[in-house]
């Protein structure tokens, strides 16, 4: 089963690649491994939550912007 394949059985898609908000490459690969940096859960080039997880930010909002944090680095892995 492919990583493709995966998402898809999970219902996800993966999202366009977020353009850097710095001097960074996205994702490197070195060998067998890839490097991914600045990986922000960025929805259509901007943040839909900031603040403190536990203060402004409650636990299940942050964990849905994990998940949003962590397809943005598959994309920019892909």
């Amino acid at each position: 089963m492919t990583v493709a394949d995966r998402l898809a059985e999970l219902g996800l898609t993966l999202p366009a690649v977020a353009a850097p908000v710095a001097a960074y490459v996205p994702a490197v690969v070195t060998g067998r491994y890839v490097y991914t940096a600045g990986q922000l859960p960025f929805v259509d080039g901007s943040l839909p939550v900031t603040g403190k997880v536990g203060g402004a930010v409650d636990a299940e909002t942050a964990t849905a912007q994990a998940r949003v944090a962590a397809l943005n680095a598959l994309a920019a892995v892909e």
